[in-house]
């Protein structure tokens, strides 16, 4: 009986084997993850590492493995000598504690006639900032997280559509062009109810490698609507107000506009690293077209040094309000007294300025082979009278001037 099971198990796991090699031929499988846990000195306030978050550090939880923790898994298929695809599951904190339900950060299916050019059909990562494509692989990076002070200017993570892209050299320089157009509906969880945005996305970058040198330029052009019952209602009592011939109402409705508002994102970034001293800088804008949002600029410059499994780094940052908006003289008493005080709390956030500074220092060990461990250290400096990004913040951390020191350490890994 023995004997006649030794060749069909034989020709079986032969087939098995030789199947498996073919299918990792045109099939490959790889993930990254950080395992991260921070600690904020403050308690009236939640720092978040981006601005989906609604939850944090500091007044929700002393402590919190949320802010950082991410974990990923992609799939990279090579349908045909010039076509494949790529599909990547992201699974991290989105809004509130519980909020990790793994979503699609990339679908979508390549041709690539030539060696220099693509185009790409599907989901992509939206590519405002110099490192959007890697920004969730902690691996990749030197520091912790993305520097918030300009990581947190955009929502918008990924889209929905096509971008092309052409390569080619340029005497010693290597050049990388890319143009894309795409829409993402996203909804956004915030201490006031559920904010539902639609954008419409049209990107545009360039990037220029020469020897140890990356310099990238990026604009997006952004058509935005936004959408939840509280705005509904502000929307019905401005037009009371209008209605009632108030001094300013029509202008500050107008300067209020929330449906279909372009926002201009202007990026330019570096990064230098020839093997002991690494840089990476970037600087960026938010402009709005309508004052329902702030307008934004946000700056960091991160050094560092290779020193043999070792690299410690340095970081500043900033982001500030630009052209804060203010505006005249409002008399809400001729509607409801509710309308009249979500009128006035509305028009007053966008009167808010935003505003921050940030010294980080840390170090990154590289463990072995696609295994590192990172500390960090960050001391935000924040001004009076702003929230400065951080969320479910009190009256005194809004009015005060407050010095917030973070704590974290971080476990990155590939496979």
């Amino acid at each position: 009986m023995k004997k006649h099971l030794i060749t069909p198990l034989l020709v079986l796991g032969f087939t098995q084997s030789s199947l498996a090699s073919e299918i990792s031929d045109w099939v490959r499988f790889s993930g990254f993850g950080t395992v991260g846990v921070v600690h904020s000195s403050d308690d009236e306030a939640d720092y978040r590492s981006n601005i989906e978050q609604s939850t944090g550090v500091g007044k929700s939880n002393s402590y919190d493995s949320g802010v950082d923790t991410i974990f990923g898994a992609q799939m990279d298929m090579q349908l045909h000598s010039k076509v494949s695809a790529t599909a990547q599951l992201v699974s991290r904190r989105m809004s509130s504690y519980d909020s990790t339900r793994p979503y699609f950060e990339w679908a979508n299916i390549k041709y690539q006639p030539t060696e220099q050019t693509y185009l790409r059909v599907g989901r992509m990562v939206n590519p405002t900032f110099l490192v959007s494509e890697s920004r969730f692989v902690g691996y990749a990076q030197p520091a912790i997280r993305p520097v918030a002070e300009v990581y947190l200017l955009s929502p918008i993570s990924y889209m929905n559509g096509v971008d092309g892209g052409y390569k080619f050299n340029a005497g010693p320089a290597f050049v990388k062009l890319r143009a894309g157009m795409g829409v993402l509906d996203q909804q956004i969880n915030q201490i006031n109810g559920t904010l539902d945005f639609k954008f419409d996305i049209k990107t545009v970058d360039a990037t220029i490698e020469y020897e140890g040198s990356v310099f990238r330029f990026g604009y997006q052009r952004v058509n935005m609507d936004v959408k939840n019952d509280a705005l509904e209602l502000y929307d019905v009592a401005m037009n009371q107000l209008e209605a009632n011939n108030v001094a300013n109402a029509s202008a500050i409705h107008d300067r209020m506009q929330r449906l279909d508002v372009p926002i201009d994102f202007y990026n330019i970034g570096y990064t230098f690293d020839e093997g002991t001293w690494f840089v990476q800088s970037e600087y960026t804008i938010r402009d709005m077209h309508s004052d329902f949002a702030q307008s934004l600029e946000g700056f960091y410059f991160l050094a560092g040094y290779h020193w043999n499994s070792l690299s410690p780094y340095l970081t500043y940052s900033q982001f500030k309000t630009r052209n804060l908006a203010k505006f005249p003289a409002l008399d809400v008493s001729s509607i409801d007294p509710a309308l009249g005080g979500l009128v006035s709390a509305v028009n007053g956030g966008s009167e808010r300025n935003i505003e921050r500074n940030t010294w980080s220092l840390g170090v990154r060990w590289d463990v072995m082979s696609r295994v590192a461990v990172k500390a960090q250290f960050d001391h935000i400096m924040k001004p009076k009278n702003t929230v400065a990004e951080f969320v479910n913040t009190s009256d005194a951390f809004f009015a005060e001037q407050r010095d917030i020191n973070l704590f974290a350490v971080a476990l990155d890994f590939t496979f």
